[in-house]
């Protein structure tokens, strides 16, 4: 008898492994051409605010610069948080 809840090695049944790889791969869908550069812009502008908002809180008296890079961190996390969920409801 088998065991559902065993993963299969990769030499012990070839043909099943590659049938559960594929059943995952087409459950989700390939991204859009506009999914994918909105979630690459965001990842470009987090790393961005990221990287000012670490230059600004080492100079010590730049919070003025440092406040509003944080928030758009934190914005940017909020967004590809909510662009995953909704991708993943799909």
């Amino acid at each position: 008898m088998t065991d559902p809840y065993r993963i299969p090695s990769p030499d012990s049944d070839p043909a099943t492994s590659r049938a559960i790889t594929s059943r995952h791969a087409a459950r989700r869908p390939a991204l859009s051409r506009g999914a994918f550069a909105l979630r690459a812009l965001l990842w470009l502008v987090l790393m961005a605010s990221a990287v000012v908002n670490l230059i600004a809180n080492s100079i010590g008296r730049a919070w003025s610069l440092g406040l509003p890079s944080g928030a758009v961190a934190i914005v940017c996390v909020a967004a590809l948080i909510v662009h995953h969920v909704s991708r993943r409801k799909t």
